[in-house]
């Protein structure tokens, strides 16, 4: 009898154990989606694009014997948010999209001006299938649309070339900022700091191959206000201590643009403190390691008042920079810094009464001290220039 008791009951417990794999999908039945764009709607509010990756392309590139691997395709649907947009695309889609993939989200400049970016983030956070480590990026003078359509000549797919097209730039030639999703997130519900995300144009040059990274957009309570160009973005990469390396061209002796120096090292740290009248000041310091990338210009680099002169030119270069672009911002009223979180995280209670309108009216006037230690490590393998050999040797 207790035999057939206990029978029973792992006959009972089984039933509820071994449910086989109630919720497995088939390769076949799933389309990977490897980036969505978001842009203004023509009919609804918002228009979102999916580009979708066949898993046989991909495994045809990576040593596959596929002789003709077949592009990635794109689909398009509108909706009231991004969320409906996506089910709406279910209409055109025969397999189930999988989210799960996607390392890239583009965001059309129209949309990010007018609308703002704010209302699509929501949906992405609450479905468990994004990716908040996917790489951002706006679709500059156009629409994110139009950029996932483009061919590309190297990589599989859009995506591919735009996640490490924009990691690698900031890494070599730092103007622009590889931000997540889930930094931007950060920068738009924080109160002290506003959001920046790298943009992504068209480039008419290029006939092949015509995705490029250019500039950072820069925002203000979620809406784009302005583009970071050039010394701009690096200027505000200085700033953050995130240029992991570029070349930083100067003039010498009235001679322009012919010795160019690359930073191998770069940190920041902000301090705050508040005056007597109540006002936060911020200090920024910003330390640097380089070397000395290229010399245009018959110079001794081993007699060391040249080097020391070289260094000092090249310290005041990167203040300079610095300094123009947190002036710059400081006209925009948009502290992208992150200047506020500083002085809440130092000195709490002002904070409560400074937040309420610190990006109108306190982040604008504060006075913003930058100080630059940076050093000339090496000179490569060569100590003397190629033109002073060539001087010396005529």
């Amino acid at each position: 009898m207790m035999h057939r008791m206990a029978g029973l009951w792992l006959s009972i417990v089984m039933i509820f154990l071994l449910t086989g794999c109630w919720d497995s999908r088939e390769l076949t039945d799933i389309g990977f989606v490897v980036a969505i764009a978001v842009d203004k709607g023509e009919k609804k509010d918002i228009r979102v694009t999916v580009q979708i990756v066949n898993p046989a392309n991909a495994s045809s590139t990576q040593g596959g014997s596929s002789p003709t691997p077949l592009p990635p395709t794109t689909y398009s649907a509108e909706g009231n948010n991004v969320f409906e947009a996506t089910r709406v695309l279910s209409k055109k889609v025969s397999r189930r999209l999988h989210y799960g993939h996607a390392v890239v989200l583009l965001v059309g400049e129209e949309l990010a001006t007018t609308q703002g970016i704010k209302k699509i983030f929501d949906g992405i956070e609450r479905d468990s299938e994004f990716r908040p480590s996917a790489t951002m990026v706006i679709a500059r003078g156009t629409t994110g649309e139009e950029i996932i359509k483009q061919p590309t000549s190297i990589d599989n797919s859009p995506a591919i070339k735009i996640k490490k097209m924009v990691s690698d730039t900031e890494k070599a030639w730092g103007e622009n900022i590889d931000e997540k999703i889930y930094q931007v997130v950060q920068a738009i519900v924080s109160s002290g700091k506003e959001a920046t995300i790298t943009g992504v144009q068209l480039d008419p040059t290029n006939k092949e191959d015509k995705i490029m990274a250019n500039g950072i957009a820069t925002f203000k309570d979620g809406k784009l206000i302005k583009w970071l160009d050039g010394n701009e973005g690096r200027g505000f990469l200085w700033v953050l201590g995130r240029v992991r390396s570029t070349l930083l061209t100067m003039d010498w002796n009235g001679q322009p643009h012919t010795i160019g120096i690359e930073n191998i090292r770069t940190k920041s740290t902000f301090h705050s403190s508040i005056d007597k009248s109540g006002k936060p000041n911020i200090e920024v310091k910003i330390g640097v390691d380089a070397n000395i990338g290229e010399v245009d210009v018959a110079i001794d680099l081993t007699n060391p008042k040249v080097f020391l002169q070289i260094e000092r030119l090249y310290t005041q270069a990167i203040h300079d920079e610095a300094l123009a672009t947190i002036k710059l911002m400081q006209q925009q009223k948009s502290d992208i810094f992150g200047f506020g979180e500083v002085v809440h995280r130092d000195h709490p209670k002002p904070w409560r009464t400074l937040n309420r309108d610190w990006n109108d009216v306190t982040f604008p006037t504060i006075e913003v001290k930058v100080k630059v230690e940076a050093y000339v490590r090496n000179t490569g393998l060569r100590n003397r220039t190629i033109l002073e050999s060539i001087e010396k040797s005529g």
